[in-house]
């Protein structure tokens, strides 16, 4: 049986990270085998008027690159790239320093050559362990500095071979530079339009999904909204005795009924608005209205729950304000109304004022105050988000919400070409700000401006 350990996992960015250092360590092996071909035919050449044991050693050496590389590949392929790195790079660093031992003339190549190793290495193994190599690298480049100062080296090559041959390992250095240059620039582009396309394809999925979740929310919100105005209708006509009188008892009841479906009404409502305006499908209209009335919808739906609380509630419209304005009032009211009335919910004692005034002669400003708790600071860009509730630990107040009204309002007024800002003081109370363009019925911007004077 095969018991797995539950314990060793990877994350998926380790398994990425990985699977790049696997696919560097077969490029590099594949480059040495391909770059290996040519430097055994130049050995060969000069071996031919040096025959000696120690030539033999070099050019067996240079040799095992090819079976080398293929080992280090097939490692690297099984899983194990940081094995298959560290036999390559290893074998490297002691063929290029044997090399500079044995052969006179060839140790000039030795510090560009470890440093290539070094940057190659780099690529392949983990970051840390690459002070691995750079720390093998420098104790075999001190060895090879002290044997060249206490032995003479065994082969010496004639001027126009050492010349040879550091030419050749200099161009064959140049070469195998920008081939892993090249290697490194294609695999992250490679990375790069990986990670493009998935991200595109999951953001595909992802507005497909809210689409559909908004048109699942906006036709489930539609067809509960039947049954529950049937719910207000019958319970208001039983509560006005219309089919006869009614026992203390039933009359309650029949009022707690009527209360909390018109709550609910007003979450679905809430829902629908919200769904509608992420699958875009709300639409502001640009119409003339009569200041008073957007005044008078908030007065009668706000006064008497401030009254049932006990709290003062109060309208204030600047004179300098024109009576008639350009937009929509059902979505100015319902921005308004929901900042009146979280400002009403969540204010114990005090007062709830709201104020009209213009902002200079291009705007005009929806300003509700209240003496509630306040909102902490850290707190102010979540409140505008949807289904997010305000972390009340540090006030006393216990009302609860849908988290919903803020992200409406917030919503609206950026689609009505707004702003919405919040200032608070924990104890002392909280201002919400509306700035909206001022739009007069068929007025030029001079016309606004004499209006406004």
């Amino acid at each position: 049986m095969n018991f797995a350990n539950p314990f060793k996992t990877q994350s998926p960015y380790k398994q990425i990270e990985t699977a790049r250092r696997e696919r560097m360590v077969i490029a590099v092996c594949n480059a040495a085998m391909l770059f290996s071909i040519p430097l055994i035919v130049l050995l060969t050449i000069v071996m031919l008027p040096l025959t000696s044991p120690a030539m033999a050693l070099v050019y067996t050496f240079c040799a095992g690159i090819l079976p080398i590389s293929f080992i280090a590949k097939r490692i690297a392929i099984s899983g194990k790239p940081d094995a298959g790195s560290y036999v390559i790079t290893v074998y490297t660093l002691l063929l290029t320093a044997f090399n500079s031992v044995v052969l006179d003339g060839i140790h000039l190549m030795l510090v560009p050559g470890y440093l290539l190793l070094i940057v190659i290495a780099g690529m392949m193994l983990p970051p840390k362990r690459s002070y691995i190599i750079a720390g093998l690298a420098s104790v075999t480049y001190l060895a090879v500095t002290i044997l060249r100062t206490y032995v003479e080296p065994p082969v010496s090559l004639s001027l126009d071979a050492i010349e040879l041959i550091v030419t050749f390992l200099g161009v064959m250095t140049f070469i195998f530079m920008v081939f892993i240059n090249q290697l490194t620039t294609k695999d992250l582009r490679k990375a790069l339009d990986n990670a493009t396309y998935d991200l595109v394809e999951m953001n595909k999925k992802l507005e497909l999904a809210s689409e559909m979740k908004s048109q699942f929310t906006a036709r489930t919100s539609h067809e509960l909204r039947t049954p529950l105005s049937a719910i207000i209708v019958f319970s208001d006509l039983a509560l006005r005795d219309a089919y006869g009188p009614l026992n203390e008892k039933l009359r309650n009841a029949l009022t707690h009924v009527s209360h909390s479906a018109r709550h609910l009404k007003r979450v679905i409502n809430d829902i629908l608005d919200l769904s509608k305006i992420e699958a875009g499908g709300l639409e502001i209209f640009d119409e003339p209205f009569e200041l008073t009335d957007l005044v008078e919808t908030v007065e009668s739906s706000c006064q008497q729950i401030a009254e049932e609380k006990s709290i003062s509630s109060s309208i204030w419209v600047s004179p300098k304000m024109p009576g008639q304005l350009n937009g929509d009032i059902d979505r100015l009211a319902q921005v308004l109304l929901n900042l009146t009335g979280n400002a009403i919910k969540f204010t114990e004692e005090g007062e709830v004022e709201v104020r009209i005034e213009p902002q200079g002669t291009s705007k005009w400003c929806m300003i509700v105050r209240d003496t509630g708790p306040g909102i902490p600071e850290d707190q102010f860009a979540t409140i505008f988000k949807a289904y997010r509730q305000l972390d009340r630990t540090a006030s006393p107040s216990k009302v609860k919400g849908t988290g919903l009204g803020l992200a409406i309002a917030s919503n609206l007024v950026q689609m009505m070409s707004g702003d919405i800002e919040v200032e608070s003081e924990l104890g002392v109370g909280t201002t919400f700000t509306v700035t909206l363009p001022l739009r007069l019925p068929e007025t030029s911007d001079e016309e606004a401006a004499k209006v406004l004077a």
